[in-house]
């Protein structure tokens, strides 16, 4: 069975491959440098590969956070 999971959230891709029986390896990415504030639950699927066995490898990375500008405009 093959299933594409690129771009859904974590939360969501994890039961779609539950429900699928796919086993799968799952790695966590984080940006180089802390600049930005990173969403603690907030993780996507940005890459997904078959390997050899049949596993899925799973590369995950978090939502930046949302921050309002301080730049004095207004809505």
């Amino acid at each position: 069975m093959e299933i594409n999971v690129i771009g859904h959230p974590w939360h969501l891709a994890k039961a779609l491959l539950n429900e699928a029986n796919i086993r799968y390896n799952v790695t966590v990415t984080h940006p180089t440098k802390d600049f930005f504030k990173l969403e603690p639950d907030g993780y996507y699927v940005v890459r997904q590969c078959l390997l050899d066995d049949g596993t899925l490898d799973i590369r995950l990375a978090a939502r930046l956070q949302k921050e309002v500008s301080t730049n004095g405009l207004q809505d």
